[in-house]
This record gives C-alpha cells, sequence and structure tokens, in this order.
C-alpha cells in the first residue's frame, strides 16, 4: 500500500488547523493534500482527507448554521467513501463510513446514521487501517452506532452505548487529544439523548463532559458545542 509522506505531513496541518477553528487555513490544507495524495498514489490517504474536508464543512455549518456547508460536507463525506471503495482496500473504508455516519446524524437520518456507523465498526474490526487499529477507536466507534440506534427509537441501545463509554474510559490511548475529544464527545452525545428521556443523567453526562473540556484548552471546538448544547437544558 502507497503512503503519501508529503499527503500525510498536509493532512496533519489541515487537522491542527481545524481542530483550532482556522476553517479557511484547513480548507487549503486539504486542497494540498488532496493534491500531494493522487500524485502518489496514495488512495488511503485521498478518501481520508476527504473525510478531513467533510469534517470542516460540518462544523462551519456547526457555527454557522449556513445550510449551504452542510449540502458541500454530505458531498465530501460520499467522495470519501466512493475513493476508498475505488482503492480496491477494505482497510481505507472504516473512517469514511464513519463520517457518513456523522453527516446522517447531523442532518437528523437516524436510520441512516446507524447503518454507516454499523458498517464503520465491522471494518475497523475486520480491517483496521494501521493508524487507527487500537481498543480506543473501536470504543468509539461502537459509541457514535449505538447513539444513533438509540435516536431511531431502539431504546435498548443505550446499555451498549453506555458500554461503550466505559470501555473508551478504560482505553489507553496515548494521545491525551484524542481520549478527551472522544471521551467528551460521547458524554455530550449521551446528555443529548438522554435530554427528553431521562433529563438528570443527561444532565450528569453534560457535566463530565465540561470537566474533560475545562481541564484541555486545546479542545476548542468541543467547547463551542458544549456551550451550543448548556444553553438546550435548564442548568439553574
Amino acid at each position: 500500500m502507497v503512503t503519501s509522506k508529503k499527503g500525510r505531513e498536509l493532512h496533519s496541518k489541515a487537522e491542527v488547523a481545524k481542530e483550532s477553528g482556522q476553517f479557511q487555513q484547513a480548507l487549503e490544507y486539504c486542497d494540498q493534500a488532496t493534491i500531494a495524495y493522487s500524485e502518489d498514489g496514495d488512495l488511503l490517504g485521498l478518501a481520508e482527507i476527504q473525510s478531513s474536508r467533510f469534517a470542516t464543512f460540518k462544523h462551519l455549518y456547526q457555527a454557522t448554521k449556513k445550510p449551504e456547508f452542510l449540502v458541500l460536507a454530505k458531498h465530501a463525506v460520499l467522495s470519501s467513501v466512493e475513493v476508498a471503495k475505488m482503492s480496491g482496500v477494505s482497510e481505507s473504508l472504516a473512517i469514511p463510513y464513519h463520517n457518513l455516519g456523522k453527516y446522517y446524524s447531523e442532518a437528523g437520518e437516524y436510520k441512516e446514521a446507524a447503518k454507516a456507523f454499523k458498517m464503520a465498526v465491522e471494518y475497523i474490526k475486520s480491517s483496521p487501517p494501521e493508524r487507527h487499529n487500537r481498543p480506543a477507536v473501536i470504543a468509539d466507534f461502537v459509541g457514535h452506532q449505538f447513539a444513533a440506534e438509540y435516536l431511531t427509537g431502539d431504546k435498548s441501545a443505550i446499555g451498549q452505548a453506555e458500554e461503550a463509554l466505559r470501555d473508551l474510559e478504560e482505553s489507553v490511548e496515548l494521545s491525551r487529544y484524542n481520549k478527551d475529544v472522544w471521551l467528551s464527545g460521547a458524554h455530550l452525545r449521551l446528555a443529548k439523548m438522554l435530554k427528553s428521556d431521562n433529563p438528570e443523567k443527561a444532565k450528569l453526562h453534560l457535566m463530565e463532559a465540561k470537566k474533560i473540556i475545562d481541564s484541555n484548552s486545546d479542545l476548542v471546538l468541543r467547547k463551542q458545542q458544549l456551550l451550543e448544547i448548556e444553553s438546550e437544558f435548564d442548568l439553574v
């Protein structure tokens, strides 16, 4: 499998820019990485950088509420899945399907989200990309799947979603940033899921997310998400 060193370097810069809220710069790096991956024949990287582009457009949509950004996010993630399929490499499919699930969740299409997340879990377990082959990633993927299933009306999925959270908490992850992003995200998902069904438990998850986010100044986007979700709760 070909790996583009230049593509990966630019990809890393795109991720750093995205996570710090510098969305224009992130998109510029995504474009540069796209060309580098293509020139070097790294189709796995090419699929994953479209996922990064998707995430940038998704965050722009969340920040501005402009529907055109959600349209752009949709087509970026669909291109990610298509390029992954073109590669013929099964290891390239987990990340694109996971992000496809995130798109459908953002769009409120939870049945489609659950299907995409389930595919992502199957691929991350059976054909994991080397860079993502660890228990914390699997736990994060599983948590997304069962959150979506819960939101389709399958209330029994709460058990699996909470189990995935425990697995994530117990996992060893060398990157504190990654662990904090995934854990805070899991608590925020559970808070939103349970807001109507179990508001007291939802508030506990919201407080856990806040603890993690407040302890890590690098979680710029999570902080914005926390503030938005807090506004939906009566925290008096």
